[in-house]
């Protein structure tokens, strides 16, 4: 890769950019002329409107020989000249806007070719990288981020804007000629002047800048490092010292600082100077007749013509700039494109070398083996030392070891993921870093652990990297998540997922007619009371007090449970029932039990985020809150009293009773809230109409959750058991109406954030489920091999044995690497086709195999047929 960024543009674009420079000059120069020569004419009317004619775009030459004639032009009426020049000033305008316009998408054109060959290159090397070089490989992503972020314009504008600058400065000694020839001089000096002028300013301005870049981040260290040392302040008195040593290293800072504007200063004095000197040497120049009087008379320098060769030399004065920002951007910018290109080098130059020719097709089958290898691990630290192994494949392979003795870094290896730094490892006799390696990774599948998750859907994260055109459907999706132990996962997330009935309206209709059965079913079994419905006319236990006024789930922002009480709409509902006293009663007996019960523990214990009321951060503001208040009279009036009382609202509105049990609600405040939510629902604005999706026995509420919407209802908190029973009368009802898919495909379509341990509507994606996501789009891909590095943890040995059994039964006339958790195989398993123990990074002769009850699952088992696999809890 070029280190200079204007060879790089070049390189990428050469075309575009020749093509940009061709219009700016090729046209924009001509079009430029001629309307400084329309505006010299058009200044020539001025003193000789007069005259009966008068030539328009005349080329004339004044020498001391004479007059010498470039183009006649045309003699024109006064009138009809400044018609014309009028006419060809505006269209010569027009002309140059829509030039300016094509120039720029040219430019533009040739900036995104730089920045995506900038991007191609660094992806591939990313992606051809070997496994241990990541430092290097997040440095570059950092210096790639640097170059587009500050190089945009001179990827862009670098080499046409200096084009444009040598062509306005020949523009501009072609009118100081045409005016004078005398003027040629004094106008190339300027122009060298102020060339070198703004070069300077530039340069000082940027040495400027960065001073003062430093000087603060020294002063945001030098005051963390006070803030850090705060307690030894205090207790040692050493206020007057810390005030001394800060306030001498600002004076040091400041005098750097002073040193730089004063050289900044110095740069713009000659431009100060050049401003007022350069008009007057051209006046002085256009008034000069030499000094010999029997010479030829020198001719005068006419006005307009020299008004006009006035404005050239400001166009190339201006463009002069331009390009000397450009210069200064691109010193700046080559340090930082010559480590990205020496960066990409030392990757490129550790990139495995498999030559020209086309990688071979990968075998269907072989042996896998490794001689005299050795490898070093920099994701899990585990090294391996003189390993030699062949496995035949297809078959099913077990490496046992306790954790860090390298039987990860093995498993890697025999996949492909981790270069050899000794020996080799191939696969029916080919080298296996020699296969392509996208290839190599759909075929020879690795579960390295935890699945790193993109932004998207569970589907689009549970196929990942596998092709559109063989991905597998929803049903066969779902039987491999039932697999890997994740389809409860899945379920339980499309239970909380959300349904739009104007997307799909004939599962919106089926949905609220299964309300009925679900009624029915609870009624059969005897636990209608385990849910409590939606009644607009009762107050709902399960709820808070917030979600009975609101009687509905909030749309947006506007009515979300951390600004209910902010909203004045809510406010002035809560004014008209006169809810507002005793809200804040509320809100305080709960902050003082809430402080009480949780006095002895930390703010990070569980229990807090669990149980109470408000977050940890907040816990500091009501326990002083609740030292200054006895009563809600108490409150100070003024701001703060009219925030500490909507945060004490804010907590009422959050509270339930039947969750807390504080004692704080009796049936007659119920009551007062049943008719708040009536006043709520029936003053609502026309504008937050779309706030609130109101509970509504005929039709699917949006904003609630699938399982909401078929209960019509929450479940009880206050009833032991109540959730499971419920939750399997929900799946029997679902699979009954045909439903049951729905809350699958729900739980596929699931948002997932990226971080490790991000949501998923509304529960956690945890490490044994993201082992399970790994595992999951490993199995999606239906790879030849398939290397296990990391099992789901699970507590019971009879579990992991059952797991591992389906996993095999799965794998039948496949290949199959697992690696177990131990020294030893789980008791009862089926016997594997090889059994590799690692210790103290070496592999080591396995102990004999116990027998399993039957034959395993090997090549041998092809031809049996795969039994239906049991719906699995997740992890």
């Amino acid at each position: 890769m070029e280190s200079d960024p204007v060879l790089l543009t070049w390189r990428a674009a050469r075309r575009l950019h020749a093509a940009a420079v061709a219009l700016a000059v090729g046209l924009g120069g001509p079009l430029c002329a001629v309307t400084l020569l329309c505006l010299r004419d058009l200044l020539a009317v001025l003193p000789r409107d007069e005259a009966p004619s008068l030539p328009f775009l005349r080329l004339a030459l004044d020498l001391r020989g004479g007059e010498r004639v470039l183009a006649p032009g045309f003699a024109l009426p006064p009138a009809e000249l400044e018609l014309a020049a009028f006419l060809g000033i505006s269209l010569c305008a027009l002309a140059l806007a829509g030039l300016g316009w094509g120039v720029a998408a040219l430019c533009f054109r040739a900036q995104n070719r730089a920045g995506d060959a900038v991007r191609e290159g660094v992806i591939r090397a990313i992606l051809d990288a070997p496994p241990g070089v990541r430092d290097e490989a997040r440095g570059l992503a950092r210096l790639v981020g640097e170059v587009l972020g500050r190089g945009d314009r001179l990827l862009a504008a670098g080499i046409v804007v200096p084009a444009m600058a040598a062509a306005a400065v020949l523009l501009a000694l072609a009118f100081a000629g045409l005016a004078a020839p005398r003027l040629v001089p004094a106008a190339a000096v300027g122009l060298a002047a102020a060339g070198l002028a703004f070069a300077l300013i530039l340069q000082r301005a940027r040495a400027r800048q960065e001073m003062r870049t430093r000087t603060g981040t020294r002063v945001e260290a030098g005051l963390a490092e006070l803030v850090r040392r705060m307690p030894a302040v205090r207790g040692h008195g050493a206020a007057a010292l810390e005030r001394a040593r800060i306030t001498a290293r600002v004076s040091a800072n400041r005098a750097k600082v002073a040193r730089a504007e004063a050289r900044l200063a110095y740069a713009r004095a000659p431009a100060l100077a050049l401003a007022a000197i350069l008009p007057a040497v051209a006046v002085g120049t256009a008034l000069w007749r030499g000094p010999d009087a029997d010479g030829p008379a020198v001719p005068p320098v006419d006005p307009p013509a020299l008004a006009a060769a006035a404005a050239a030399f400001g166009i190339a004065a201006w463009l002069i700039a331009a390009s000397a920002r450009l210069w200064a951007e691109r010193a700046a910018l080559r340090p930082r494109l010559r480590d990205l290109a020496r960066t990409l080098a030392t990757l490129q130059g550790r990139r495995p070398r498999g030559g020209s020719a086309a990688p071979p097709p990968l075998p269907r089958a072989g042996d896998l083996a490794a001689r005299g290898v050795g490898a070093f691990d920099p994701a899990t630290g585990e090294r391996l030392v003189g390993v030699d192994v062949a496995l035949p494949m297809p078959g099913h392979v077990a490496i046992t070891g306790g954790r860090g003795g390298g039987a990860r870094a093995l498993a890697a290896l025999l996949a492909g993921q981790l270069d050899p730094t000794a020996g080799r490892v191939t696969y029916a006799g080919t080298d296996l870093s020699a296969f392509d390696p996208a290839e190599r990774a759909r075929r020879i599948a690795f579960v390295a652990g935890e699945a790193i998750l993109t932004e998207g859907s569970l589907r689009a994260n549970l196929l990942y990297g596998t092709d559109p055109a063989a991905a597998p459907d929803d049903v066969a999706l779902v039987g491999i998540c039932r697999l890997v132990g994740l389809d409860a996962f899945v379920y339980e997330s499309g239970l909380e997922g959300r349904l739009d009935p104007a997307a799909e309206p004939l599962l919106a209709a089926a949905l609220v007619s299964a309300r009925r059965t679900m009624r029915a079913a609870l009624a059969a079994e005897g636990a209608e009371r385990l849910v409590e419905p939606f009644d607009p006319e009762r107050y709902n236990h399960q709820a808070s007090v917030g979600e009975n006024i609101l009687f509905g789930e909030p749309v947006g922002g506007a009515f979300a449970p951390g600004r209910l009480a902010r909203h004045p709409y809510m406010r002035a509902v809560l004014e008209a029932e006169d809810l507002v006293r005793p809200l804040t009663e509320i809100g305080l007996s709960v902050a003082r039990s809430t402080v009480e019960i949780f006095a002895d523990l930390p703010a990070d214990h569980p229990l807090f985020d669990a149980y109470s009321l408000f977050p940890a951060a907040e816990r500091g503001f009501f326990e002083d809150l609740v030292v200054r208040l006895s009563t809600a009279a108490d409150l100070r009036r003024g701001p703060a009293g009219q925030r500490d009382r909507t945060r004490l609202i804010g907590l009422a509105l959050r509270y339930s009773e039947t969750r807390h049990r504080f004692g704080l609600i009796d049936a007659a405040f119920e009551e007062r809230l049943v008719q708040a939510r009536r006043s709520f629902a029936r003053m609502l604005p026309e504008h937050l109409r779309g706030a609130v999706e109101f509970h509504d026995p005929a039709r699917l509420n949006r904003a609630a959750s699938l399982e909401e919407n078929l209960l019509f209802g929450r479940i009880s908190q206050g009833e032991a058991n109540a959730a499971p029973r419920v939750r399997a009368l929900v799946r029997r009802v679902l699979a009954d109406e045909g439903l049951e898919v729905a809350a699958y495909r729900l739980g596929l379509d699931s948002p997932v954030a990226a971080a490790g341990g991000a949501a998923l509507a509304d529960g956690a994606v945890g490490a044994r489920e993201r082992v399970a996501i790994e595992l999951a789009r490993c199995l999606a891909r239906e790879p030849d091999i398939l290397v296990v590095a990391t099992m789901i943890d699970l507590r019971k040995a009879d579990d992991l044995r059952e797991r591992l059994d389906r996993l095999r039964r799965a794998r039948a006339g496949r290949g199959l690497i697992v690696c177990l958790p131990g020294t030893e195989l789980p008791e009862g398993a089926a016997a594997f086709d090889a059994v590799l123990t690692v210790e103290n990074n070496a592999v080591v002769a396995p102990p004999a195999p116990p027998a399993g009850p039957g034959p395993g699952p090997g090549p041998e088992a092809a031809s049996e047929r795969e039994p239906e696999p049991e719906p699995g809890t997740a992890g």
